[in-house]
């Protein structure tokens, strides 16, 4: 059985955290990863509806990446 200490839990929660992209209404309609992400390490596709948020900001359930519309 593998020990997992309370440390890289910790680090796991902060994974992708600080990565921001912003996109322009041309992009639309956004998912993650994006057309330029690389395949290897790509998550399975989602879509995300940033125009639906007031603030125009949406994270991604997998990976964290923060996206931000520029309008």
């Amino acid at each position: 059985m593998t020990e997992v200490n309370e440390k890289s839990i910790a680090d796991l929660d902060k994974l992708n955290t600080v990565k921001e992209v912003r996109i322009q209404r041309s992009d639309l309609p956004l998912h993650c990863p994006t057309d330029e992400s690389a395949i290897w390490c790509a998550h399975p596709r989602v879509f995300l509806a940033i125009e639906d948020t007031k603030d125009h900001e949406i994270r991604c359930p997998y990976c964290g990446t923060l996206y931000r519309l520029d309008d």
